[in-house]
């Protein structure tokens, strides 16, 4: 009952060692944002105490910051006797008071106060605070709380056989009973994570344009831009001239033609790869909002680019009711502002026809992409990761003794498991993921819940002397829990934070951070921990 748990807390002082606990955080939080608003001095207490602005306050809630909360309901239930429990819900369910009980568990003060009725003074003894389970109780909890480490679930099965089962009825000594039957032998794979996001993307070939000097240029002179310029170079090289006697043609006349300079001449270029594949995919998307000028030199289409460009460009410096400026996108890719362009997109296409414009394709380089399939079209569809599918981040070291990193893509981790699995058992001891020699010795995989330890300098030259099984206060505040990672970037959070105190401010933009307070790299530094159910810490050292 979350009344006798609040009640409790409350009478036997745990509400002053939360407030304990967080306040650094508190006051971390002052420094960041140069104010005094996340602490109040307490005239009571004689103290700061930790708070919000009246602004941040809505919805906030102090004790669900920390993980540790968890903990401390759980010591206020375990010191709660049965006695506890009737008392209270004696007193909320407001049925007949237990003298009784209130005599065994709780403090007795002497009140004095004047009865007019009478017209004497009263002394009476009023019940007041729950006793504490024991007399130095509050210093007790405080001391265990700091001392608590956070553990984690983890989900991070990936692929496994299919066994499905169904209900039937089954005919057993002539008597017919409802049994779960297996249905299949478990030779299909079954994927437990998203394979990818739901946009496929195709490679594209794209033409560009470049600068460059005069003497590359006419040795790709079909790639010209300028055609009056490409056809005399054309002409010159038919007359059989080489490419020094064009270079000194140019020379004599200044390095102009039709009053342009040609010292740098404007080429056109593929965008691909050395196997001559596109290095860019591109896919259709609807028009809207989103399209600013940056945005729409993401299409492909020169033609559609041009209309929608000059289509913003009439919905430049339009105002609000405030006199600020609306972005011009917000107005011109509207439901409204679509509709218009489409009306007057001849207008827009220089007075030429043109199919009304609702999707356009954009193109994005390829990246991490990769390939649906090997089979068939698959091969030439391209798609991305799902979020929160990078499970797996490898550590290693090079004969330098420098890390290097690197995010495993979860298409290869369901290859490598799927392998795995053919493996005997005594092999099967190998990592869950592929590993690369090339990156240099393998030292650990970090996934998301995962808990590393950053070492002081001075812990750092002797590693196999800490104690992970008592870590004292100042090195339990090093241990963080693994986010997520991307690339050769690991993100991590404070092992006891559950949620920041303000959004995007506390632990940087992404509430999420890649050093210490001491500026030290997490991912250079780091040791894997591993904590079982009984919260035993322990490391692979």
């Amino acid at each position: 009952n979350g009344k006798i748990t609040t009640q409790l807390k409350q009478d036997w002082g745990l509400n002053d060692v939360w407030n304990e606990l967080v306040l650094p955080r508190f006051e971390r939080m002052n420094i960041i944002t140069n104010s005094t608003a996340f602490t109040a001095y307490n005239e009571k207490h004689q103290k700061y105490l930790p708070t919000v602005p009246l602004e941040l306050s809505k919805g906030f809630q102090k004790k669900r910051i920390d993980h540790r909360h968890h903990a401390m309901d759980a010591l206020v239930v375990a010191c709660a006797t049965r006695d506890h429990v009737n008392l209270l819900n004696n007193q909320h369910a407001k049925s007949d008071e237990r003298f009784d009980l209130n005599r065994k568990l709780r403090k007795f003060e002497k009140v004095s106060y004047y009865d007019n009725r009478k017209k004497v003074q009263i002394e009476k003894e009023v019940p007041k605070d729950f006793l504490k389970p024991w007399d130095n109780f509050t210093v007790d909890a405080r001391n265990e709380l700091e001392k608590v480490v956070i553990s984690f679930k983890q989900n991070l099965r990936v692929i496994n056989k299919t066994t499905n089962k169904s209900e039937r009825w089954v005919l057993k000594n002539g008597i017919k009973s409802k049994e779960m039957v297996l249905q299949t032998k478990g030779d299909s794979w079954a994927i437990r994570k998203p394979m990818h996001q739901e946009t496929v993307a195709g490679l594209i070939k794209l033409r560009k344009q470049k600068m460059v000097t005069l003497n590359i240029a006419i040795d790709e002179v079909e790639n010209i831009v300028e055609k009056f310029l490409k056809k005399q170079i054309w002409k010159l090289i038919q007359d059989g001239l080489n490419k020094k006697q064009i270079t000194n043609f140019f020379k004599d006349l200044g390095n102009l033609w039709n009053d342009k300079d040609v010292s740098k001449i404007e080429i056109y270029y593929w965008e691909i790869d050395e196997k001559g594949s596109g290095i860019n995919v591109s896919s259709r998307v609807l028009l809207n909002e989103i399209f600013n000028e940056k945005k729409i030199e993401s299409i492909s289409d020169s033609g559609i680019k041009k209309i929608l460009l000059k289509h913003l460009s009439n919905y430049k410096g339009k105002l609000d009711e405030k006199g600020k400026e609306i972005p011009a996108e917000l107005l011109a890719f509207s439901p409204e502002g679509i509709e218009e362009m489409n009306k007057n997109i001849v207008s827009l296409n220089n007075g030429n026809f043109h199919q009304a414009i609702l999707k356009v394709r954009t193109y994005e380089p390829k990246g991490n992409k990769y390939n649906v399939g090997q089979i068939g079209n698959k091969k030439d569809k391209f798609v991305i990761a799902a979020k929160g599918t990078n499970l797996f981040f490898a550590v290693y070291k090079d004969e330098q003794g420098k890390r290097n990193y690197e995010t495993i893509p979860l298409n290869e981790v369901i290859e490598h498991q799927k392998w795995r699995a053919t493996l005997l058992e005594e092999q099967k001891k190998m990592p869950m993921i592929p590993i690369k020699p090339e990156n240099g010795t393998f030292l650990f995989c970090l996934s998301p819940n995962d808990l590393i330890y950053i070492p002081t300098d001075n812990e750092n030259a002797n590693l196999c002397f800490i104690d992970f099984g008592n870590l004292n206060n100042e090195q339990i505040e090093n241990i963080y829990k693994v986010v997520s990672f991307t690339g050769n970037r690991l993100y991590a959070i404070p092992n006891k934070v559950a949620t920041s105190i303000l959004d995007k401010t506390e632990f940087t933009l992404l509430n999420k951070l890649e050093f210490n307070s001491e500026k030290k790299s997490l991912k250079e530094f780091c040791i894997k921990l591993s904590i079982d159910r009984l919260g035993n810490v322990k490391t692979d050292l």
